[in-house]
C-alpha cells in the first residue's frame, strides 16, 4: 500500500522468477495484498518492458519488472474481493495468473468490464478524464519489445510518453470524424474488414532524438503489420511513413 510512484519495480519470490514475463506489456496486472486477514485488490498496473530485473538487496525477492500504475486505491479505496467475485484462494502467492485461467470465455468480457469499473475512480488523471474504455486502453500500443537492448530502451520511453498525453486519443477522433481511421501507409481498414473501431498510433519523428513538444501532425495512424516495419530496420535504417508506402506500391519482388 506504500508504493504510491508513477513507475515502480514489482518484484516477484525468488521461486517464481519464470513467471515474471508471463504478462505482456499490452496486459493489465491487478495487485492484491492481504491487509487485516482480508484480501484486497489495491493496484491496477501495466508492464512497461519484458526486461527481468535483478536486485540483490531483496534476499527472497531479488527479481522483478518495472510496470506503470494505471490506477491506485490507497488504504481507503481497497476493493475487497467478494466485489471483485474472483476466488483466488487457491492460487499460488507470488504468481502471475493469467485470468483466462480462473474465467469461462463467457465470462471473460464481464469481468474484465467490471474490474475497470471498479478501479475506474482511481485512474490516474489522464485516464480518468478520458473517454477510453478498456479496451480501446489495452488495444493502444504494440505487445512487445523491440529485438536490441536499444530498441527495449526507445519502446519503454515511448510507451511512456504516449500513455502521459491524450494526443493519441485525440488523433484517432479527429480521424473517426473525419471518416479516415485506416492505416496511412496501407489504408487498410479496421471498422471495413473486422467492424473493430481500432487503429494504432506511430511518432513520426523518433523519441530517442531528444524531447519536444509533440502535436497531432506528428503522429500518424498506421496498422499493426506497418507499424511493426516502422519499427523495424528495413535496408540498415527505419523507413518514413512515405518510404514504407513506396515500398508497398512498388515492391521488390
Amino acid at each position: 500500500m506504500r508504493i504510491e510512484e508513477n513507475e515502480f519495480l514489482l518484484h516477484f519470490p525468488n521461486k517464481k522468477r519464470n513467471s515474471i514475463l508471463d504478462a505482456k506489456t499490452d496486459e493489465l496486472i491487478i495487485l492484491y495484498q492481504t491487509i487485516d486477514s482480508g484480501r484486497y485488490f489495491t493496484h491496477l498496473v501495466q508492464p512497461i518492458d519484458n526486461k527481468v530485473i535483478e536486485e540483490n538487496a531483496q534476499t527472497n525477492f531479488r527479481f522483478g519488472r518495472f510496470v506503470k500504475v494505471i490506477a491506485f486505491t490507497g488504504e481507503e479505496g481497497k476493493i475487497p474481493f467478494n466485489r471483485a467475485s474472483l476466488d483466488l484462494r487457491n492460487r499460488g502467492w507470488g504468481s502471475a495468473e493469467n485470468i483466462t485461467n480462473l474465467l469461462s470465455k463467457n465470462e471473460l468480457k464481464s469481468y474484465q468490464i467490471k474490474i475497470w469499473n471498479l478501479f475506474k475512480p482511481f485512474f490516474e488523471n489522464d485516464l480518468r478524464n478520458s473517454e477510453k474504455d478498456y479496451q480501446f486502453y489495452l488495444n493502444d500500443d504494440l505487445s512487445e519489445d523491440f529485438e536490441s537492448k536499444e530498441g527495449k530502451l526507445l519502446f519503454r520511453n515511448h510507451r511512456i510518453r504516449e500513455r502521459d498525453s491524450s494526443l493519441t486519443h485525440k488523433k484517432k477522433e479527429v480521424a473517426r470524424q473525419k471518416n479516415k481511421l485506416f492505416c496511412e501507409v496501407c489504408r487498410f481498414s479496421f471498422i471495413k474488414t473486422y467492424s473493430q473501431d481500432y487503429i494504432e498510433c506511430h511518432h513520426i519523428v523518433p523519441i530517442n532524438e531528444g524531447e519536444r513538444t509533440t502535436k497531432l501532425e506528428d503522429l500518424a495512424l498506421v496498422c499493426s503489420n506497418c507499424h511493426r516495419m516502422l519499427h523495424r530496420k528495413i535496408d540498415g535504417k527505419y523507413l518514413s511513413i512515405n518510404e514504407l508506402k513506396t515500398i508497398i506500391i512498388f515492391p521488390k519482388h
